[in-house]
């Protein structure tokens, strides 16, 4: 009766591990039963395009421990391949004093998971993400070892910094592209990285006028939150919480909160909350923090 026991003591066991794990890209993760969005140790940067604040360096840079810490900087969503080439995308952070610069990129998945790459990335304290087109990004890397190191990055509390394409594959669907040249029909996005999970981002939003452009995503995707990030802006995504940073706004689309206004008013009033430098965002009460 004693081994009878201890086997289904270990069955449910397996099963309870088992069922720990989610689908994120593709990809089982383990995940924590409460934060239903972000649930690593360590932090997203998060920018919204165009020029980013010097700010947003240093803090890159305090939070991997320094300058002189290893850095993997993935340029894979531009088209430019001279300018990679030849370096022009690490100007920003040598300009800015960072020493231990390393380049990850291809177009081909079966190149992504190469040793060296696999190396870099198990050294590196943060990950950087430039901007582009973030379909490229996903194209190249979704489905690989990468993309799991990725993940391990931030388990061991490693910093995950992107810009415009690089903000939105962050989330957990590759928003924009066809879908914004009508806003009225349902269009199917591909799965992102979901660094941040059940979280859609879109960027450039007030610049390009895109602050509507998100609405239909997360009317199609009803248990996501949307976020829109304008340039020079950034979020910092912390355990339960992202704070606002930089020189303009971040909106927050909630579902939830839609339907309290319809509850209330009938209709949907005020479709995004917006959010100024400073301000937090708690991901547990989905409210605004003074």
């Amino acid at each position: 009766m004693k081994n009878i026991l201890l086997a289904l003591l270990f069955i449910w066991v397996f099963v309870f591990q088992l069922n720990a794990q989610t689908r994120v890209a593709g990809y089982a993760i383990n995940v924590a039963d409460t934060n239903p969005y972000f649930k690593h140790k360590g932090k997203l940067i998060i920018v919204g395009g165009g020029s980013m604040p010097d700010s947003l360096f240093e803090f890159f840079a305090a939070h991997c421990g320094g300058k002189n810490e290893p850095i993997v900087y993935i340029p894979t969503a531009t088209k430019d391949e001279k300018y990679i080439q030849e370096g022009g995308h690490l100007v920003k952070f040598t300009s800015r004093g960072f020493t231990n610069l390393s380049t990850i990129h291809t177009r081909d998945q079966a190149k992504a998971d190469a040793p060296e790459h696999i190396a870099l990335m198990r050294k590196a304290k943060g990950i950087f993400f430039g901007g582009g087109d973030q379909d490229l990004i996903a194209e190249a890397y979704g489905g690989t070892q990468l993309y799991q190191e990725m993940l391990a990055l931030l388990d061991r509390g490693g910093v995950i910094m992107g810009t415009s394409a690089g903000a939105t594959i962050m989330g957990a669907l590759l928003v924009g592209g066809d879908a914004r040249k009508d806003l009225t029909k349902t269009y199917t996005f591909k799965p992102a990285f979901s660094f941040i999970q059940n979280v859609d981002i879109d960027q450039h939003v007030l610049v390009r006028n895109r602050q509507f452009d998100l609405i239909p995503v997360i009317e199609s995707n009803p248990t996501h939150l949307g976020v829109g990030i304008d340039e020079a802006t950034a979020i910092i995504v912390e355990g339960n919480q992202f704070k606002v940073w930089g020189n303009s706004y971040a909106m927050v689309y909630d579902p939830k909160d839609w339907a309290h206004q319809k509850a209330t008013w009938g209709k949907v009033i005020k479709p995004f909350k917006m959010l100024y430098s400073g301000q937090i965002f708690d991901l547990n009460t989905l409210e605004v923090k003074k």
